[in-house]
């Protein structure tokens, strides 16, 4: 929000960044490569769509991404150290050289203090890992002295970052539940609920499929918590959970897939859906999906 000056945008949509929001970016872009070739400003991505190739590859998804008309730049983001899962990085570039085969791939991991192995060298792409200490001077030097709004946001970000090395789960919730809580309310009020629902169990979910098998008629999943790289963890592994179904288990003629606001048909079933513009859905197929 601070880099767009603006509403929180929705998943996989293009922003442009305000004028302090591109001179933050371009900080951290010469911090991660050196000078770089900005006469041109990019788009803003926030959650950045890679789509998986084939049903049984998982698919990524970046936490921003810059996109100029001869560069993609993706930026993941860690708060814990515990967050970080081998390959993660791999499955980013090797999806955005497929579905971006025109574009010089960067990419620039902020974390905290973090020892890890890199993947292996991929030509025409760049890694640079960076941590937040030597990105705060950044936020300040552009936010600083920003407007009361600004500021505000600037001193909680300050505030959680000083945090890190503690659980960032416990000091989300403890900090902003009360704010998270009065935005799911008057998110249910708008949906025509009386409250939000709370995040999906397994158990849950698959009874949906059963449902779904059973009747045809499609399904979303609520899932308010979920980001959209979790999203297509749980794609893939519900999908492994009905391939292991008997061969000829009516379970298997349903098929896990992730609805999108801007490249599917239909508006959203689900709450969480019409806020992100991503949603988990169920159909049931003739022939079995695996």
């Amino acid at each position: 929000m601070l880099i767009v000056a603006g509403p929180y945008p929705p998943w996989n949509s293009r922003s442009r960044p305000s004028p302090q929001g591109a001179r933050f970016l371009r900080s951290l872009d010469e911090l991660s490569f050196g000078q770089g070739d900005w006469r041109t400003q990019p788009l803003l991505v926030d959650e950045f769509e890679l789509r998986p190739r084939h049903d049984d590859e998982q698919g990524g998804a970046p936490d921003y991404a810059a996109l100029w008309p001869d560069r993609l730049w993706m930026i993941e983001l860690k708060t814990e150290t515990s967050s970080h899962r081998r390959g993660q990085l791999a499955t980013y570039t090797t999806l955005a050289r497929h579905h971006h085969p025109g574009l010089r791939v960067d990419l620039t991991y902020l974390t905290p203090p973090l020892t890890f192995a890199p993947p292996a060298g991929q030509d025409g792409v760049r890694l640079a890992h960076v941590t937040w200490a030597q990105v705060l001077p950044l936020l300040t030097q552009v936010w600083g002295r920003g407007t009361d709004a600004e500021q505000h946001a600037l001193a909680t970000l300050l505030e959680a970052l000083a945090g890190i090395g503690s659980s960032w789960s416990d000091w989300r919730a403890q900090r902003t539940q009360p704010t998270q809580s009065t935005q799911r309310e008057q998110r249910a009020q708008r949906a025509g609920t009386t409250r939000a629902e709370p995040a999906p169990t397994e158990d849950t979910v698959m009874a949906m499929v059963e449902a779904t098998a059973r009747d045809g008629r499609q399904r979303a999943v609520h899932d308010p918590a979920a980001d959209l790289d979790l999203l297509q963890r749980r794609r893939l592994a519900l999908r492994q959970a009905i391939c292991a179904e008997p061969e000829h288990s009516p379970l298997r003629h349903v098929r896990p897939w992730l609805w999108s606001a801007a490249s599917s048909l239909g508006a959203a079933l689900s709450a969480s859906g019409r806020e992100t513009g991503f949603e988990l859905r169920l159909s049931r197929y003739r022939n079995p999906v695996c």
